[in-house]
C-alpha cells in the first residue's frame, strides 16, 4: 500500500527477489475494506476467495512461526476453518465503473457507491474524473476520512503535492489512530527515511518528537483557557 504507486514500491520487491505478481493499492482502499489502520498485515486468501489467516500489524514472513503456518495453508494441512467469503467474482475495473456511474445517475445517494467510484477511477489513471467525485463526496460529508484521503492520492498524481499533504493531515486530525495516513504524510515529507529502505528507528524518534509536540499544543491550550 502506497499513494506513490508503483515507481517506490518496485525497489523493495526487487530486493526481495519476489518471483509472485505483486499488486500496489495506491488508492489505498485496503484499509477501510478490511477495517485495519496499522502495517504491515499478512491475509491468505486461497483460490475459492475464502480468507484463511491473518495478522493484523507487525506481520513478518520471515517469522519462523509464519512460515510454518504458511507451509501448512499451501500443504493443505491448516485445520483451521475459513473466516470469509467473497459473494461474487469481481468485475473488471471499467465494467465497474460504467455499472456505478449509470447507478449513481438515478439515484446520487450513497456515499460507498460513490467512493469506491472515485477509486476506481484512481486506478484506472482517470485522475480528473476521481477528483471530481470526492469533492462530490467532500461537499456533503467535507469529514470523510477516507474521502479526504483519497482526494490528496489525486493531488499526488497531479504533483500538487502540498494539497495531497493538506488533505492526509485533515484526514488524519480526524482519524489520529490510523497509521496508514501518518506513514503516508511522512513518506512523502521523509522519502529518505522510507526509499530505498525503511529507517524503523527513525520512525520512532519521529513518534517521539509528534508526541512531545502534540502534548506541548494542549498545554498551550490549557493555559489560554
Amino acid at each position: 500500500m502506497d499513494a506513490q504507486g508503483p515507481k517506490v514500491v518496485r525497489p523493495f520487491v526487487a530486493k526481495a527477489n519476489a518471483t509472485f505478481v505483486t499488486v500496489v493499492d495506491s488508492a489505498d482502499g485496503l484499509w477501510d475494506l478490511y477495517g485495519f489502520d496499522v502495517i504491515p498485515n499478512g491475509y491468505y486468501i486461497d483460490e475459492r476467495g475464502y480468507i484463511r489467516y491473518l495478522k493484523v500489524g507487525g506481520f513478518d514472513v520471515r517469522e519462523p512461526t509464519t512460515t510454518k503456518i504458511l507451509a501448512d495453508l499451501l500443504a493443505e494441512k491448516w485445520g483451521k476453518k475459513p473466516i470469509r467469503v467473497s459473494d461474487k467474482p469481481r468485475l473488471s475495473a471499467k465494467k465497474e465503473i460504467v455499472q456505478l456511474t449509470k447507478q449513481l445517475k438515478v439515484s446520487s445517494r450513497g456515499v460507498e457507491k460513490r467512493l469506491h467510484l472515485a477509486e476506481l477511477l484512481v486506478e484506472t489513471e482517470q485522475y480528473k474524473k476521481a477528483g471530481k467525485e470526492y469533492d462530490t463526496i467532500l461537499a456533503q460529508h467535507p469529514r470523510q476520512v477516507r474521502a479526504l484521503f483519497g482526494r490528496g492520492v489525486v493531488y499526488h498524481r497531479e504533483k500538487k503535492t502540498d494539497k495531497a499533504l493538506e488533505c492526509w493531515r485533515r484526514a488524519y486530525a480526524l482519524d489520529p489512530g490510523n497509521w496508514i495516513i501518518r506513514k503516508q504524510i511522512w513518506a512523502v515529507e521523509h522519502p529518505e527515511q522510507f526509499y530505498p529502505a525503511i529507517n524503523y528507528n527513525w520512525q520512532q524518534e519521529q513518534i517521539r518528537r509528534e508526541e512531545m509536540q502534540a502534548a506541548a499544543q494542549e498545554k498551550a491550550k490549557a493555559q489560554r483557557r
